[in-house]
């Protein structure tokens, strides 16, 4: 099959490191850049080596102009609904960073509307694609400590981004959260049910919003504690968090990026990586090609992704209520 051909709206920031990751990925091929601001579109060239690109500020004029397959959306989360409706238009395929959208309504909408295009929208959900994690979904299908029954799942960083992120009123939740809620449906197999969610803005906060929170969430049988910071104090902790999912015969622990299981017996035992031939973004391409080539949805299609974007919608409904949300609510747009 030959090479799909690609264009890739949004190269500010993150959108640079993508750049790389797609004019190197063997399948496809860079074949339109787009981005709104003319100084971003320069800095791009700089991360290209294929100087057949071609270069626009109008994404429907590089969709209507360039001939591909696939519209790869890198922009802040309140142009995502748009842009991808504008692909599905011109019979684009779609891949978009994460989150969906910025808001739970437009990811609704933008889910209602893509089911009339025989295209697909895929959501990078990156982080489910690593060897550490990869080795962690093994050992908890194989049950090797039984049924999960609750879960601690810690996220702690300080980090200062600028920009549109720092206007967000719940970054922490909005913006980074998305990742560990998906790698819970991911590794546990099973679907969120209710949430229960508070936030702050501790005093030395640089940013707007709140940026702290704690999450208390069920997933069918599963009780799950989550505490996430962007503005913490010591120690950080690896992008994936750190967490503990314990069941009668053990419990299986990330720290550090390094996958164990204790048994209840005290035997420890180190879990090793499992290796892939592609990770983290590079398996998200992987995964987006694969499915286009076999003719299906992809794994993150945004009818699966629905749900873990869920949870985000149902914890900031619960943050404004002050009450236990259920998911299936948020789903129907009731809150």
């Amino acid at each position: 099959m030959s090479k799909l051909k690609v264009i890739q709206v949004g190269t500010g920031g993150f959108g640079t490191s993508w750049l790389e990751i797609i004019d190197n990925f063997e399948a496809i091929e860079l074949v339109g850049v787009v981005d709104v601001n003319h100084k971003n579109l320069l800095n791009a060239k700089e991360f290209i080596k294929n100087n057949k690109v071609e270069y626009f500020m109008d994404h429907l004029e590089a969709f209507s102009k360039i001939k591909a397959d696939i519209a790869v959306i890198i922009t802040p989360p309140q142009t995502h609904k748009r842009l991808a409706l504008d692909a599905l238009e011109n019979n684009l395929n779609v891949f978009m960073e994460k989150p969906i959208a910025h808001t739970l309504e437009d990811a609704l909408e933008l889910l209602e509307k893509s089911k009339q295009y025989r295209k697909f929208v895929m959501i990078s959900q990156n982080y489910r694609w690593r060897p550490e994690i990869e080795a962690v979904k093994q050992a908890v299908q194989k049950e090797k400590i039984g049924k999960i029954e609750y879960v601690e799942w810690n996220f702690r960083r300080a980090t200062k981004f600028g920009g549109w992120r720092d206007q967000y009123e719940e970054i922490l939740i909005e913006d980074m959260s998305i990742h560990h809620f998906d790698l819970m449906r991911h590794i546990l197999g099973v679907e969120p049910s209710t949430v229960f969610a508070k936030s702050m803005k501790p005093s030395w906060s640089w940013f707007n919003g709140k940026s702290t929170a704690t999450v208390i969430m069920n997933f069918e049988n599963v009780l799950i504690n989550y505490f996430g910071s962007w503005v913490t104090r010591g120690k950080e902790t690896p992008w994936n968090g750190e967490f503990k999912l314990v069941g009668e015969k053990g419990v299986i622990e990330l720290n550090d990026d390094c996958p164990s299981i204790t048994f209840a017996d005290g035997m420890f035992k180190e879990l090793l990586p499992v290796p892939m031939e592609f990770e983290d973004r590079e398996y998200s391409l992987y995964e987006m090609t694969e499915a286009i080539k076999e003719n299906r949805k992809p794994i993150t299609d945004i009818a699966d992704n629905i749900n873990s974007f869920a949870i985000v919608g149902a914890a900031l409904e619960s943050i404004k209520q002050e009450k236990e949300i259920e998911i299936t609510s948020v789903l129907k747009g009731r809150g």
